[in-house]
């Protein structure tokens, strides 16, 4: 959970940020010491300005985590990126690799049941939801710390949300 909840919150400061990552799959999820995540391989990345509802540009990413409307639309958007990180939580949930020639035909590509593009949250939805998720589970542990956690992730998002109005959006700070 930990590790879902770190990368969609730097996903989600990306996409604040105005930054598409474009190649998001689960080598690309790096794990230190701590077993803390950092996002890797911004060599797909694209720049998303805000006032556009997508960005015309040929499909790049790995087979099996590429959005199929960005694929055959070629319309990148904030939404091509939630749709990998779909298949990364489908691939933590279930350990299956994202594509496997030895599954049923339907089946072959773990991201079909990742759901259609008009059905997608934001980045920023999903982070939420799995927060809550996370924090359903520590309830009854620690009360207090839910408020805690939750002003710790609002401060943040908030203050990413801050960065990107300011335009002092920084990719090291996540």
């Amino acid at each position: 959970m930990k590790i879902a909840i770190e990368t969609a919150s730097a996903l989600a400061y990306l996409h604040a940020c105005g930054i598409i990552h474009r190649d998001l799959k689960t080598r690309n999820i790096l794990l230190d010491n701590n077993f803390g995540v950092k996002v890797a391989d911004f060599g797909l990345s694209r720049l998303f300005p805000n006032n556009v509802s997508h960005v015309s540009t040929a499909p790049r990413g790995t087979p099996g985590y590429v959005d199929p409307e960005y694929r055959l639309c070629y319309q990148l958007t904030n939404k091509s990126d939630v749709y990998s990180f779909g298949v990364v939580l489908v691939e933590l949930i279930s350990s299956l690799p994202a594509v496997d020639m030895n599954r049923e035909r339907d089946y072959i590509k773990l991201a079909n049941v990742a759901g259609e593009k008009d059905l997608r949250p934001s980045m920023a939805e999903v982070l939420e939801a799995l927060q809550r998720i996370e924090i359903g589970r520590e309830e009854a542990e620690n009360f207090e710390g839910k408020e805690v956690l939750r002003a710790s992730v609002s401060m943040n998002y908030a203050a990413a949300q801050n960065s990107l109005m300011n335009g002092k959006c920084h990719l090291q700070t996540f």
